[in-house]
């Protein structure tokens, strides 16, 4: 067994030992999980606001997604 099976076995069975300890470390873990999520979704947002108008296939898209509607639409309410 390697040094990080050895560790992930550690952290799975030997847990923290109090409570307070345990729930202290899940709000840290959550916080940094939203906190990561959310500047990454930004950063991504950003970046596609900022290449997206360069690029002239969005007409096209466009088109393409008004073909669809369209061809959906004598669908919708059966």
């Amino acid at each position: 067994m390697g040094d990080s099976e050895k560790i992930v076995e550690k952290y799975y069975i030997e847990t923290p030992g109090s409570f307070k300890k345990r729930f202290l470390l899940g709000i840290i873990g959550g916080l940094g999980w939203g906190l990561g999520i959310t500047l990454g979704t930004t950063l991504v947002i950003v970046i596609l606001a900022f290449f997206v108008p360069k690029i002239d296939f969005v007409p096209i898209l466009g088109q393409f997604l008004a073909d669809v509607i369209k061809a959906s639409q004598p669908n919708l309410f059966k």
